[in-house]
């Protein structure tokens, strides 16, 4: 009885500090030093009492993990605990297309270096891994009543991660649709190849509109990719290509990632345009209007869509910012303690990319393996990334 009573105890003096610690992150820019220093030996308390937590209590009991998204995020997930847990839990993937997709691949089917059947996998190969995998269309979320509504009917968990990405929204900028092409989407991809293939001379604006969106990095590899396509074709001397982003203009040592690209993409002849916050765009005259009047003439305009988290997160009322679902980052559990989130769609001050998902995956399948078979260690989220 004692024992439980203190575990209670040290339960509500974990989810304090939690709340403190956000809070404290929200005006991080503004502490002194010494502030900042407080915050930093106060987290590493908090890490050190997450590792030393007793496990909870072992069930015998079968329990139901419900993946939501096949992405990177979704697939690390599933295949791990499938592996791990799959015999004795019920490990469900839960997808609206039949297959798995590699988006880190669409730059390279942009130039003719990958087909489509090179970067599609059928999900159902997850079932060789303790997995059921269920095509369906989520349409609504319920934590409260731990439910998942899919267009087949409800279904129930025990645990749930959400895996659900961000969405391509060109709505959300005038003028996209009718002017902009882009590879975030393999569709869209596709037809952008066919437009590459046919452009022979003009120029080629590349852009990153305000706000998140998938695999940060990608506008400047499509840069360079551009570079070396219209190389190999010998058009290079007839094709411009510019970028703009509402960045402002990088500074600081070479080692700086920021400044490494800024300078690889100069020496390849493309010019660079900053703090270019677009704001619409005007398919007639050829051109991209940003805010104080500033423009940009285009002949071919490859501009990065804006993003909204899922629909159905919207819809379901989880999303608590633009960035997606708040969660402790060093656990990656949502305000619901049975409810993980992971991937783009994962309100987190890190890049939205597969690689990221990939490793928040491996510390949810981790953590959830040690809290249903008691054995190992609980661990946090470490980041390896630029």
């Amino acid at each position: 009885m004692l024992t439980s009573f203190m575990e209670r105890i040290k339960q509500i003096t974990d989810t304090w500090i939690s709340f403190l610690l956000q809070s404290a992150a929200k005006f991080g820019n503004e502490l002194t030093k010494e502030g900042k220093e407080d915050q930093r030996l106060w987290r590493q308390q908090r890490l050190r009492d997450l590792h030393f937590r007793p496990s909870k209590p072992v069930t015998t009991k079968r329990q139901k993990i419900v993946i939501l998204g096949g992405g990177s995020g979704g697939l690390v997930a599933a295949t791990q605990l499938g592996r791990k847990l799959g015999k004795d839990h019920d490990v469900i993937l839960i997808d609206r297309r039949s297959e798995h997709i590699f988006m880190p691949a669409f730059l390279f089917l942009m130039v003719g270096q990958r087909q489509p059947k090179d970067i599609v996998r059928k999900l159902k190969k997850l079932e060789q891994r303790n997995v059921q995998v269920i095509q369906s269309q989520i349409e609504g979320i319920d934590p409260k009543s731990q439910q998942v509504l899919l267009d087949s009917g409800p279904i129930s968990y025990d645990y749930l991660i959400i895996s659900l990405g961000m969405r391509t929204a060109p709505e959300l900028l005038p003028g996209f649709a009718e002017a902009a092409q882009h590879s975030w989407e393999l569709e869209a991809t596709l037809r952008l190849r066919e437009t590459l293939r046919s452009f022979e001379e003009g120029t080629i604006l590349i852009g990153v509109p305000p706000g998140p969106y998938r695999c940060p990095p990608a506008p400047y590899e499509a840069q360079w990719m551009l570079d070396s396509y219209f190389h190999q074709r010998g058009k290079r001397d007839k094709v411009k290509i510019e970028f703009f982003t509402p960045s402002p203009e990088p500074a600081g040592e070479d080692r700086v990632p920021a400044i490494w690209m800024d300078r690889q993409s100069k020496k390849r002849g493309i010019q660079q345009h900053y703090s270019f916050s677009v704001q619409s765009i005007d398919a007639q005259r050829k051109v991209v209007k940003a805010l104080y009047g500033l423009e940009l003439p285009y002949d071919l305009l490859f501009l990065v869509p804006p993003h909204q988290p899922s629909q159905v997160l919207l819809d379901s009322s989880l999303v608590e910012t633009g960035s997606g679902i708040r969660v402790d980052y060093d656990t990656l559990v949502t305000r619901w303690g049975n409810v993980y989130c992971i991937g783009d769609c994962a309100d987190m001050p890190v890049s939205k990319s597969g690689g990221v998902a990939h490793q928040q995956a491996e510390v949810v399948a981790h953590n959830l393996t040690v809290e249903l078979t008691g054995e190992g260690e609980a661990t946090t989220f470490r980041l390896h990334t630029l």
